[in-house]
Formats: structure tokens, sequence, C-alpha cells
């Protein structure tokens, strides 16, 4: 994968916006056709960039297969990466974050439900009714799912000062044709 010709193709604009309302209302996410199998994200936030942390610490398996390809000033100029201090620093950033994510596809309205009931307000509920959330989501659904939602809450909690947990329905998706629900985009910046 070329990726700064991919960035150089996105800022032609030749790839299709594909207007989905609830990934804009969820995620601020801007989509845009790359591929049967894949979608490239433009997101205006560092929460991709918190959840990339947080796969990558929390050794997470029920996530999608992303990667960042590139970021983009409000200019189109193409810029390196920001540290850690400056992404971890609670600011806002007028950076684009541009990713390519394979295709996934929206919870049912059941399952969405679900996991608006129970781990939406996860950050208020106290350390025994947490663990019941989590044996729930376990016992209907798998440990893996179960288990990566209990660590992303871990980092949550190491990061609070700057992150805010944002789990919800929408939040967690199915990989398309194996119906596997992935988790994406669970933090947005403490405000």
């Amino acid at each position: 994968m070329n990726t700064k010709q991919i960035l150089k193709n996105f800022l032609a604009g030749d790839y299709e916006q594909i207007f989905c309302e609830k990934c804009a209302m969820t995620f601020l996410t801007n989509v845009y056709n790359y591929s049967d199998s894949h979608v490239l994200l433009e997101k205006r936030s560092y929460g991709l960039e918190y959840y990339c942390g947080a796969i990558h610490e929390s050794s997470l398996v029920k996530v999608p297969k992303i990667e960042r390809i590139g970021i983009l000033t409000e200019e189109d100029e193409i810029v390196d990466s920001p540290s850690q201090e400056i992404i971890y620093s609670g600011e806002e950033t007028e950076l684009r974050f541009i990713y390519i994510m394979e295709r996934l596809q929206h919870l049912n309205e059941d399952d969405s439900a679900y996991f608006d009931r129970c781990v939406k307000d996860l950050e208020w509920k106290n350390a025994a009714d947490r663990q019941k959330i989590i044996d729930g989501v376990s016992k209907r659904y798998n440990s893996e799912l179960a288990q990566d939602i209990a660590k992303l809450y871990a980092f949550y909690i190491t990061h609070k000062g700057v992150l805010a947990w944002d789990l919800h329905g929408d939040n967690l998706m199915t990989r398309i044709g194996t119906d596997e629900i992935v988790i994406l985009d669970p933090y947005t910046r403490n405000a």
C-alpha cells in the first residue's frame, strides 16, 4: 500500500464520500469509499489516536484492521505525527487524521440497544456492577469482547484526565460476512 499515493488521491478528491448519518454523528468522522473491502476515515480529533494507543498497549483483539496513512493540515499539507505529549495534552487539534480501515457495518438494533444499556455509562458504575456488565457481555457474546471492553476501561482510567468514556451501541460494529463484533472509537476528549 502506497500511503503517499493514497493521500495524493484523497487530496485530489478521487474517493467518493459515503454519507452515513451514524458515522457522522457518532464518530465525527468523514467516511470515503476506498475499495470493496476498505474505507478511508477522515478524523478531526485525536479519538482514534487514543484508541490505537489502547489497541497496542493492551493487546486488544476485537478491533478493526485500521492503519493511519497520514495527517493533513486544513491547508492540505502533509505533516508528521504530533508527539504523544501533544496528543495526550487534552487540547483540540486542527489536524485531519486519515486512516484506512476494513469496511464494517453497524450493529442491528437489538445488539446496539444492549450495549447502550450496559456499557454506555460504565464510568458511573461501581466496580461490582462493572464486573457484572463485563460478565454479561462475555456470556451473551464472547469473553474476548468482554475482556477488550475491560481493558479499554482500564486504559480510560489511566488517561482519565484527557479521555472521556464514549463506548455505546453505535461504537461497536460487525465484520461483513462473519458478523464478528469489533469495537471502534470508544473515547473522546475530556472537555
